[in-house]
């Protein structure tokens, strides 16, 4: 297998590469090359399994292996869990234990940290025919900011992506309120009852209905029932993040990611038909089956948001990092996929993990999903494009596993640069997918060599030639670019920016930068201009040149 890896990867200058949301969506008219319809597949029904992978085992240890720490479970007791239709957790919204399974030991002070950090306790029922959700959702909140605030954003994403999210019996710290659409129904603004002032705690319920999509339209077809996989991209109310500019809760762009949330924690509980194998973000801590049901709740946190997709298609393989459990969901008949995409997920995780600092969390799933990019980052959880893991597919005109490495790699990275360290992904993209792209030329190094990593960055150049090398800056907001230019320069020009400002200064002062912003901001917001300020401090040089021939507008 590592042979016909290298073997393929020779033939990366070929790719003209589109991961995360890099794709402008089908409906869209600046359509590029590189988009895919998922194809539609109809697999064979089998039992799922846990085995380890019979054929991709784990490549030979490379230099880069990080050491487990002193092994800890990723095993949890189940606790006693609600009767028949499920309710939110009586969970004391201060009381963090129930995710400590889900950090590595080196990450549990972590549950000590955070102060302030909004925790959700959600319910939801999933219909028989998966087209509708009715969920219940308590949120605990806590003004971080410098300023009282008159009302809470929620995000109600499902109204701009094919679907409905409708709210009822808001209350506010048990008032009753009135929440307001606002941004083409894409968020609802909460009035409070008295101003919340700086340091103060408030709790928000309410109830919410949502129409499944089932045809895909809105931001590349990340949320609805296709192809036998329910994905659930921001099904939920979600409170934005808020910052110098107030609430983020513009109406989104149609050619971006659209989450900018604060690091929260989340206790999920779905009810849902049995028959259904369910991947979300965090680890299942309860389950029960009553009645053709399943009732299964997952912790996770700290995250940014969460995510959950199911399928009664789905099998699963799995191997460990460390301490970290590496699930990936794929059909019975994407076997040969699977074990590619599991071997590619081990070696992403090693690389990073030495490079920046260890993956946070005990589990990580790689799920095959229908979509129309290539691939989509969640936290703990990822979705890769179905085609992607069917031998039989070519892509851009490469065999599967061409494409399939760097998708799977490029998503893994964005566990450390767009979860672990956040940035506004749709005024500053270039934050996280710039430098993501780039790190994925790290994975390549490190896996293959420095030879095999050079033929992977000249895809950047075939990307940005797209645009005919435009000289268009990296650092604008997403919804500023036209047709090919957002895939060509952020993906493009974006990781070529990050090449040259490691020349600039000199590649082991930029690669302890590197891991030093994200040491750094760790569950924090980056941005453009600390990530600047970080590096001028690492070079003791100044940097405001290069920046303005990258990345600033003219």
């Amino acid at each position: 297998m590592r042979k016909l890896f290298i073997y393929l990867a020779l033939s990366l200058t070929l790719i003209l590469f589109a991961a995360c949301q890099a794709a402008a969506p089908v409906s869209q008219p600046a359509a590029t090359a590189n988009e895919i319809q998922p194809t539609k597949v109809q697999p064979t029904e089998v039992q799922p399994t846990k085995a380890q992978p019979t054929e991709a085992q784990p490549v030979e240890a490379q230099s880069n292996e990080v050491q487990p720490a002193e092994a800890q479970s990723n095993e949890v007791q189940p606790v006693e869990t609600q009767p028949a239709e499920a309710q939110p957790s009586d969970t004391d919204r201060d009381d963090r234990e129930i995710f400590r399974s889900g950090l590595i030991n080196a990450e549990q002070e972590t549950l000590d940290g955070l102060p302030g950090a909004s925790v959700y306790h959600i319910a939801f029922q999933i219909a028989d025919d998966l087209a509708t959700l009715t969920g219940h959702q308590e949120v605990h909140y806590t003004n971080r900011e410098d300023e009282a605030l008159n009302e809470i954003y929620f995000r109600t994403f499902p109204n701009v992506t094919g679907g409905a999210l409708r709210v009822s019996e808001v209350k506010v710290d048990g008032e009753t309120v009135e929440p307001a659409y606002e941004f083409e129904d894409s968020a609802i603004r909460v009035p409070l009852p008295t101003p919340l002032q700086p340091g103060d705690q408030t709790d928000i319920q309410m109830d919410f209905e949502v129409e499944v999509a089932l045809d895909m339209a809105g931001n590349y077809g990340l949320f609805g029932y296709f192809d036998d996989v329910l994905v659930l991209d921001e099904f939920y109310p979600v409170i934005p993040a808020f910052d110098d500019e107030g609430w983020n809760v513009e109406t989104p762009p149609p050619n971006a990611d659209t989450s900018h949330f604060d690091a929260s924690f989340y206790l999920a509980r779905v009810t849902a038909p049995a028959s259904l194998k369910i991947a979300a973000s965090g680890l299942e801590v309860e389950r029960q089956t009553e009645d053709g049901k399943q009732i299964v709740a997952f912790a996770a946190g700290p995250v940014r948001d969460f995510y959950l997709a199911a399928s009664d298609k789905y099998t699963v393989i799995s191997d460990t990092v460390g301490e970290t459990t590496i699930n990936v969901y794929t059909f019975a008949d994407q076997t040969t996929g699977a074990e590619t995409a599991l071997e590619i997920s081990v070696n992403s995780l090693k690389s990073f993990n030495r490079r920046f600092g260890a993956y946070p969390y005990t589990e990580y799933d790689v799920l095959s999903t229908p979509m129309q990019a290539l691939g989509i980052e969640y936290p703990g959880i990822v979705g890769v494009a179905l085609p992607l893991f069917d031998p039989k597919e070519t892509v851009a005109g490469l065999p599967f596993p061409v494409m399939l490495e760097g998708a799977v790699a490029h998503e893994a990275g964005h566990q450390w640069f767009y979860n672990v360290v956040g940035n506004d992904q749709v005024d500053e993209p270039w934050v996280d997918e710039a430098v993501v792209q780039y790190i994925t030329g790290l994975y390549y190094a490190d896996t293959y060599g420095e030879q095999v990593a050079q033929q992977y960055r000249a895809s950047w150049d075939s990307r940005w030639e797209r645009v005919n090398r435009a000289d268009i800056p990296i650092g604008l907001p997403a919804g500023d670019y036209e047709g090919r230019e957002y895939s060509a320069i952020v993906y493009g020009r974006g990781p070529l920016f990050i090449a040259a400002l490691a020349e600039k200064m000199g590649q082991d002062i930029f690669d302890d930068f590197l891991r030093n912003y994200y040491q750094s901001h760790k569950w924090g917001i980056g941005t453009g201009e600390a990530f600047k300020q970080l590096a001028e401090k690492h070079c003791q040089c100044d940097l405001t040149p290069l920046f303005k021939e990258w990345v600033y507008e003219k």
